[in-house]
């Protein structure tokens, strides 16, 4: 065997591993990446967790309806398919519809309707709020939560958030 082939094959072998290294670097490269930007979220909607709840047509002028917020829910690499995320209260004005936590800002009870549909209660520390969802009496350190809403397709959506209790702004929790 002389020296060329020799240092042929070497020249061969030195390639066909840097060759391989590359592509072994590279197979591990892509799942990676797909893994570490996986949870990361783009767009508009950063953020938003629109809920589809029912036909606006269906709510009357001044009468709330208490709706389920029902979606599926996403954590970094799995996902709950329908799951009771909470509630709200949607309220026709006009053309407008207003969305409340159902959540009371005092310590997390239910709020309720009460029973002359003239307003909101919770009933386990007596606070009470306007049909506005304004704070007028009880232990709440504030209104009740208000939730974006917009009409799509007909139907009315939420942009669900939840809110820390038991302090006087409107806090959202991540």
């Amino acid at each position: 065997m002389s020296v060329n082939d020799e240092n042929g094959r070497r020249k061969a072998l030195k390639v066909l591993t840097v060759v391989g290294s590359a592509a072994f670097c590279g197979a591990l490269a892509v799942p990676t990446a797909i893994f570490i930007a996986a949870p990361v979220k783009k767009g508009d909607d950063v953020g938003r967790r629109w809920v589809r709840t029912l036909k606006a047509d269906a709510l009357r002028e001044g009468e709330p309806k208490k709706v389920a917020i029902v979606m599926d829910e996403h954590d970094a690499f799995s996902v709950q398919k329908n799951v009771e995320l909470g509630a709200a209260w949607l309220v026709r004005r006009g053309e407008t519809i207003v969305a409340y936590s159902v959540v009371c800002p005092h310590l997390g009870c239910s709020i309720n309707l009460e029973a002359e549909g003239k307003g909101f209660s919770c009933p386990c520390h007596t606070s009470a709020f306007s049909p506005d969802g304004n704070r007028i009496a009880g232990p709440s350190p504030r209104d009740m939560d208000s939730l974006a809403t917009r009409i799509e397709a007909g139907f009315v959506e939420i942009d669900f958030h939840k809110f820390r209790i038991g302090v006087p702004e409107k806090v959202e929790i991540a």
